[in-house]
């Protein structure tokens, strides 16, 4: 088989897979994270077919190549969450290949999965606090914003969306009248929830939608974080709207839209909602993904509630 045969024999496999993935209901945003790195595994196979591929070739030769050509690209090393995502891009694509029967060898005898081979970096919790302690968080919420400014910064602090979550919902997926937002796209299936609207909110989702609609830009169907052209923010756009209005209220550190969905699961949590409710409220896929990321309040938690009960 020539090498042209097999490049397009592996194409069709990949588009094979995305389309797998769509029907699946995967999020957008991980065929979209997804769809450049198996680009530059079809790329690195150099017309190769998936039985000429080994665990060793996966492991050390296909991540050695990523990695110089991400540094090639970049300038600088690749992070953990970047090596991650090129290896679960690689790893998901072979366990569908192995579901369906695409790993054989030229006589059409199955084969076993090399990408079992291939183990994903482990991120580490960060070790300081990433987000607002009560001080902070007041100071932020209290500062002076304009409209958009307030309905970017409230509804992230009070909703703990994740940004994506939160710039791909459509206006009549927020509703006042039954203080309920419907999350229906998300980075995997726990993220497609319901989050209840908090009465501080619900007067600035209000507040916004009238000052979209002077503008002529809200309908049902119109992002309800949307432009004066009409179209949806950008992650960008928000970034830098709650550094701005960080910068503005004098916090001295780094403040993200990230920053706003932990600060959320962490007030939660100080004021003794549970875990498991703060795990659904956040659409992570477990109760111990909560636990890594509030590791550390967790323990300041339990000491604080043993000192109490002993000082009782």
């Amino acid at each position: 088989m020539t090498l042209d045969v097999h490049a397009s024999e592996l194409n069709s496999q990949v588009d094979a897979f995305f389309g797998y993935l769509r029907r699946l209901g995967k999020s957008p945003n991980t065929i979209t994270r997804w769809r450049p790195e198996l680009a530059l595994f079809v790329e690195w196979a150099a017309g190769r077919g998936l039985g000429e591929m080994s665990g060793r070739d996966l492991a050390l030769d296909y991540l050695t190549w990523w990695h110089a050509r991400f540094e090639a690209r970049r300038g600088r090393t690749p992070s953990l969450n970047s090596v991650r995502a090129a290896t679960q891009a690689v790893k998901s694509f072979f366990d569908f290949c192995e579901r369906f029967d695409y790993l054989v060898d030229g006589e059409g005898r199955l084969l076993p999965n090399p990408a079992k081979a291939l183990e994903l970096p482990t991120i580490p919790v960060k070790g300081e606090l990433d987000w607002l302690q009560a001080e902070d968080d007041a100071r932020l919420l209290g500062i002076w914003m304009n409209e958009r400014e307030r309905v970017q910064v409230f509804f992230l602090r009070m909703t703990g969306l994740r940004l994506t979550e939160a710039l791909t919902l459509l206006n009549r997926d927020v509703d006042v009248a039954a203080r309920s937002i419907q999350v229906r796209e998300s980075k995997t299936p726990s993220g497609y929830r319901s989050i209840p609207i908090m009465n501080e909110l619900n007067g600035h989702i209000v507040a916004w939608r009238s000052f979209a609609a002077t503008l002529g830009v809200h309908g049902p169907d119109s992002p309800f974080l949307v432009t004066r052209k009409g179209t949806r923010l950008t992650p960008q756009q928000v970034e830098t709207t709650v550094d701005r209005v960080a910068v503005r209220a004098g916090l001295g550190r780094k403040v993200t839209p990230h920053t706003l969905r932990r600060t959320f699961g962490s007030d939660l949590l100080n004021k003794g909602v549970r875990l498991e409710v703060v795990s659904k409220l956040l659409g992570h896929s477990s109760t111990a993904v909560t636990e890594r990321c509030y590791a550390r309040l967790q323990d300041e938690t339990i000491r604080d509630e043993m000192l109490k009960a002993l000082i009782a």
